[in-house]
């Protein structure tokens, strides 16, 4: 049966039939003059209608001398001509074949003039740009009847979606979604482009989306966050849309979807998974994706304006998730005059249910006015179980120690937080006052079980044998309190003060209880001191910024001071101690934007911050959940003190569909947090965390979109380079380790009407280490890529489709996988009226290569892991759509 498949699925990335035709293309050019001053006009949109029924052929937008060129099969046509602030043109053509046509002069009389009837058909340029928002007009971009939302996003330059499924533009992750302007599931842009649709799309728009109080005030935010708008046709507005499936498969694969949405005043929309082939996606199966898994997902979102001054919305999702993985790993402990390696196989579980849930309000009642409020509640459940057998190697491969260890962790993790945004806009312009206070709460309960048998080789050769078998009782309670006051204040025309102050308190405590275990009474009920401990800890941030801000047509900035005063007070409740420490730093703070034209600007930002360190790190009681490796924690830490600068410069051309983002950024940081590790003569490693300073990272990232237009093809390319500098502590000897990455990936997307779409892609990354000490270790890896997939439409409503991605390593262990090639194909049959319902029988890793295998790099080692995969199998499911 399994052969069949394979079959009839590798037949499906072989072309079926000789469907593509040799198309006779011809010309019509023009150029298009102001009536009254006969003036060229620049970027005017010239479409090329059907006569028949005046749908759109093609487009173009004319030169700085007011020309245009449009390619197209002989026939008759409406020539339709439109330019802001002038009457719009409907002309008759002929294109004759073998000839270039002539329309000659095409005068455009402004607006005011009445002139004879003309019909009126609406036709908007595919790409639009209104400030920091780029905006696409969703209908240019042909997509497969029934895709989704993802399909469409692919297609726009600058849009790219990893192999993980992380959206982003110019190569900058996207945060969040927004369906006619209203959250669709929060932060989590994957439920919207894996489950909406892409024919409900209107407009895609790009936006660099200020916070709510930065919106309001109209002060610069140094961190503007991506976030797509999508808006939805009117004909697809307060109708069911969406789709259902279930499928099933070989090796007991099963998966099953449901995406039911409502979109209009009120929207509802459900959302619904149930699943075990993790990866197995229509065009890219991830390549070495480790262990076995089983998700089951499901929530609703909803959204409602009341009327023009409020509209609420809120989400509801649960995530169900199971995985079992079994790896092998080989790690190579760098110290300064000699390795150490460390080998392990291990056998791991894990069960998590996790809630998350949210609703805002949003209530403007006039323009001077606004509250929002908001509110978000999680509850998250995980069961872990691990079971490890290890040893270690000296340097001549001599055994250093051996054993297996066993661990059960339960942990539950309730939290809630909230926010409210109050602001007020005064009589006078510019003058603004607005207050946001946020609130949270969490804990962190934890039982763990720890048993450990452990054989050591002392340096005479004695064998030292350690058990342990103890249980951990854990308890991390968190309660986070911030108020955020910002006043801005016009000082002159465009020129404005703005003036901020934000009060930060962090109150965690951790509390360690360890019993061992009582053979006798088989219970854990003897209380081990020396690893238990209590403590406290509370962090407080005071933050003041006076800025001075101008805004003007093509140009904003703010230059200012910014005052960071932090405390930290950690009370030692076992040791009957308490430390306290503040600090105060001043910081200049710097934001430029300069606007070149419409559509090229340049930014610049400098910021600069302080982060207390971590609760987990500065509780001074060891963790010895793997014996080879305790960790202890540091109550002395100091506050991380980080400043970034960077660079932006992004040009788009909406005639050309051309779109460009560089990228560049630097950072320092002072007192960062690193771990030091030694290790003694029984191999045993001991780390704890430390501050230091020297750490620096430079990075640099270009982005590239564009259309061949003639070919029907969009280009997208990504280069980007980054040095990090860190610092390692190994033994008591403080090094340096350089990690130098360099990325170019390139990436052709081609559709042919609704027939054919197909991407074709290469990448190629090196990922160095250079180390202070043991310079033989240097490590130098290079990752090359290739990547193919395509969907092809064919009669009676077959559909074929597949993807071949190929992986070559360079650089990596000996033994391990240098070679992965990865072959998924499909065959669907659409049935019933409209296509509302669609049979696919997929097949994944057709040529059963798929490998999971990953090298790691850290300051203090390298480290090699192999993991169990999903390996071939094939997938029956149906399919009915909501149209």
């Amino acid at each position: 049966m399994s052969k069949t498949l394979l079959i009839v699925l590798l037949a499906a990335l072989c072309p079926l039939q000789a469907w593509a035709q040799t198309i006779s293309y011809v010309r019509v050019n023009g150029h298009v003059t102001d009536k009254d001053t006969h003036q060229p006009l620049e970027n005017a949109t010239v479409a090329l209608l059907y006569a028949k029924d005046s749908s759109r052929v093609a487009i173009a937008f004319t030169d700085k001398n007011g020309a245009f060129i449009l390619n197209a099969r002989p026939g008759m046509y409406h020539l339709y001509i439109t330019y802001l602030g002038y009457q719009q043109q409907l002309k008759p053509i002929t294109l004759a074949a073998d000839t270039l046509t002539d329309a000659g002069a095409i005068f455009l009389q402004k607006t005011g003039v009445t002139l004879g009837m003309v019909e009126i058909v609406e036709i908007r340029a595919p790409m639009v740009v209104k400030k920091d928002t780029l905006e696409f007009n969703a209908d240019y971009y042909k997509t497969r009847e029934n895709a989704m939302m993802e399909e469409l996003l692919k297609k726009l330059p600058g849009l790219e979606i990893d192999k993980d499924g992380v959206l982003k533009i110019n190569g900058t992750p996207v945060k969040r979604i927004l369906i006619d302007g209203q959250p669709f599931f929060g932060d989590n842009p994957k439920l919207a482009i894996r489950n909406l649709p892409a024919d409900m799309i209107d407009k895609v728009q790009l936006i660099d989306r200020k916070s709510d109080q930065a919106q309001f005030s109209g002060a610069l935010d140094s961190q503007p966050e991506k976030t797509i708008n999508i808006t939805v046709k009117k004909a697809k507005k307060e109708k069911l849309i969406g789709h259902l499936t279930a499928g099933y498969g070989t090796r007991n694969r099963f998966s099953a979807s449901t995406s039911l949405n409502r979109f209009g005043q009120q929207s509802l929309s459900l959302l619904g998974s149930g699943h075990n082939e993790k990866g197995a996606l229509e065009n890219g199966t991830l390549i070495g994706d480790a262990g076995l898994s089983r998700a089951l997902n499901g929530g609703g979102n909803f959204s409602q304006t009341i009327n023009k001054a409020l509209k609420i919305s809120g989400s509801y999702f649960l995530i169900d998730y199971s995985q079992t993985t079994e790896s092998t790993s080989a790690r190579q402990n760098l110290l300064p005059d000699t390795t150490y390696y460390y080998n392990q196989h291990t056998n791991e579980s894990s069960h998590s249910i996790n809630h998350m849930s949210g609703i805002q309000m949003q209530y403007n009642p006039d323009s001077m006015h606004t509250l929002v409020f908001s509110i978000n509640a999680t509850y998250m459940k995980t069961r872990n179980t691990r079971e490890n057998g290890y040893e270690s190697l000296g340097d001549q491969q001599q055994l250093v120690n051996r054993g297996t260890i066993h661990n059960l962790n339960h942990t539950s993790i309730p939290g809630i937080n909230g926010s409210v945004l109050w602001g007020k806009r005064f009589k006078k312009p510019g003058r603004t006052l607005s207050v946001n206070i946020a609130a949270g709460y969490n804990t962190n309960k934890q039982q763990q079980f720890n048993r450990s048998d452990n054989l050591f080789i002392q340096p005479n050769g004695e064998e030292l044998r350690d058990t342990i078998n103890q249980r951990n009782n854990l308890q991390t309670p968190h309660r986070v309190f911030s108020i955020n006051l910002t006043w801005t204040e016009p000082l002159y025309k465009d020129h404005f003060l703005d003036v901020v102050y934000t009060y930060n308190r962090d109150r965690s405590s951790a509390e360690k209880l360890t019993y061992d275990y009582n053979a006798v009474k088989e219970v854990y009920d003897q209380l081990n001191d020396s690893l238990s401990n209590s403590f406290r800890s509370t962090a407080q941030l005071q933050l003041a910024r006076l800025a001075f801000r101008a805004q003007k047509a093509n140009y904003e900035y703010s230059i200012g001071v910014q005052m960071q005063a932090s405390s930290l007070s950690n009370n030692n409740i076992s040791e009957h101690s308490r430390l306290q420490k503040s600090i105060t730093g001043f910081f200049p703070i710097a934001v430029f934007s300069y606007a070149f034209n419409s559509n090229r600007r340049l930014r610049f930002q400098y910021t600069g911050n302080m982060q207390q360190p971590d609760l987990t790190l500065l509780q001074p009681v060891p963790n010895n959940n793997n014996p080879l490796y305790i960790q202890l924690g540091n109550p002395d830490l100091k506050p991380t003190v980080t400043h970034n600068a960077g660079i932006v410069y992004n040009a788009v051309n909406p005639a050309a569909l051309h779109s460009t983002m560089l990228t560049v950024n630097a950072s320092l940081t002072r007192n960062k947090v690193i771990i030091a590790s030694r290790l003694d003569s029984l191999g045993r490693q001991v780390s704890r965390p430390l501050n230091a300073n020297g750490a620096y990272a430079l990075n640099m990232s270009m982005a590239n979109g564009f259309p061949l237009k003639k070919m029907q093809a969009n280009i997208n390319m990504n280069t980007s380079l980054a040095l990090n500098h860190d610092i390692n502590s190994i033994n008591g000897q403080m090094g340096n380790v350089n990690n130098i990455t360099a990325n170019q990936d390139l990436s052709c997307n081609y559709t042919y009407k609704q027939l054919l779409d197909c991407t074709l892609g290469a990448g190629v990354n090196y990922n160095g280490a250079r180390y202070t000490h043991q310079e033989q270790n240097n490590i130098h890896v290079f990752n090359y890529t290739l990547f193919f997939n395509y969907n092809l439409v064919l009669p009676l409503g077959f559909n074929i489709g597949g993807n071949i991605n190929y992986l070559h390593n360079t650089g990596i262990a000996a033994g391990q996988g240098v070679d992965v090639t990865m072959v998924n194909a499909f065959i669907a049959k659409n049935i019933l009226q409209h296509n509302r319902g669609q049979f696919k029988l997929q097949g994944c890793d057709l040529l059963n290569r798929n490998q999971g295998y990953a090298r790691v790099f850290e300051p203090n080692y390298v480290e090699d892991v192999r993991t169990n995969i999903l390996e071939r199998f094939f997938i029956l499911s149906f399919t009915w759509f909501f149209k």
